[in-house]
């Protein structure tokens, strides 16, 4: 039954929100993917009438759903909803929550978007300008990266000053590839054969070619999964999935190698900064020594300078 509330706060029902509610329904009831409840629901949604009756009924202000971890402010922030936004700052929304991983506040989602109107409200709501995100950008920065003139300058006013970029540790030397080699040389002998593989795959389909639905060009894939990493039983696959950009390019960077066990190894891997994509990516290759050889076990990726660690596939 709760989740109807989500439906109802969404198509801005109010009848229906308050019977659900009136019925036993949980106003904090979180959707099982994004963590959503039915007052995040209704701010996306833009229904300002079921933010106020759910907010009336008790709903809490600041819980941050899961996927992204936005509060109902900043979700607001984000869309620019300033009606809502008046109204969520009014009832008590805290103005500086940041996201738990990328540490975006809602200045920081009102600013990447363009918002003036929200960026002002924030602002004069005493929203802080000094807050850096992961990347350690802070809303002046995020805002003049997109060329959000007007924001950059209302910022500015504010006294927001850009921050010093971060910097980047200087990357290790690759190794030549050796299957039969140090742990580096293993993930770069795969890393260079999923390229060659995928770019044969992206070339022929993009000149309307049929090479990604050969069985040769799927066993091709199957052949560099057994001769670089381990056998094991592995649930999912990327299948002949290839793109641009490349999964993985011969610039990434070896940012690190470590052994924390005679038979384990671990192999940090960046995406190099002129790959065409919005987020840097860090991949780890976690290896074990079978029969005397390294070979990649399991693969692990997250964003550039997120601390979480999410599993992907090899």
């Amino acid at each position: 039954m709760s989740h109807l509330l989500a439906k109802a706060a969404e198509k801005q029902d109010l009848d229906r929100i308050d019977a659900l509610l009136d019925a036993g329904a949980d106003i904090e009831w979180q959707h099982k993917g994004t963590g959503r409840t039915p007052l995040l629901s209704a701010v996306i949604a833009g229904k300002a009438d079921s933010v106020s009756r759910l907010l009336d009924r008790g709903a809490n202000i600041q819980h941050a759903c899961a996927a992204l971890g936005y509060t109902a402010l900043g979700w607001a922030a984000d869309a620019g909803d300033t009606k809502i936004g008046c109204m969520l700052i009014a009832r008590g929304a805290l103005l500086d929550v940041a996201s738990p991983q990328s540490r975006y506040t809602p200045l920081m989602l009102a600013s990447s978007g363009g918002h003036l109107a929200m960026v002002e409200l924030l602002l004069d709501s005493g929203a802080a300008i000094a807050p850096l995100n992961f990347e350690g950008r802070n809303a002046l920065a995020i805002a003049d990266t997109r060329k959000h003139e007007d924001v950059v300058a209302r910022l500015k006013v504010a006294g927001a000053q850009v921050p010093p970029v971060l910097v980047e540790a200087p990357a290790l030397e690759w190794p030549e590839p050796d299957a039969g080699g140090e742990p580096a040389s293993v993930v770069r002998g795969y890393l260079l054969a999923y390229h060659e593989w995928e770019t044969r795959g992206y070339k022929d389909s993009r000149s309307g070619g049929n090479l990604l639905c050969s069985s040769g060009f799927r066993q091709e894939k199957a052949d560099i999964l057994a001769a670089w990493c381990t056998d094991r039983k592995r649930v999912y696959s990327t299948g002949v999935s290839v793109g641009s950009p490349r999964r993985y390019m011969p610039e990434d960077l070896l940012v690190a190698i470590a052994k924390p066990g005679a038979s384990k190894a671990e192999v940090l891997v960046r995406d190099n900064p002129q790959k065409s994509r919005s987020l840097r990516y860090e991949h780890l290759f976690v290896l074990k020594r079978v029969g005397g050889k390294w070979r990649i076990d399991v693969l692990k990726k997250r964003p550039f300078r997120i601390e979480k660690w999410s599993s992907a596939i090899l």
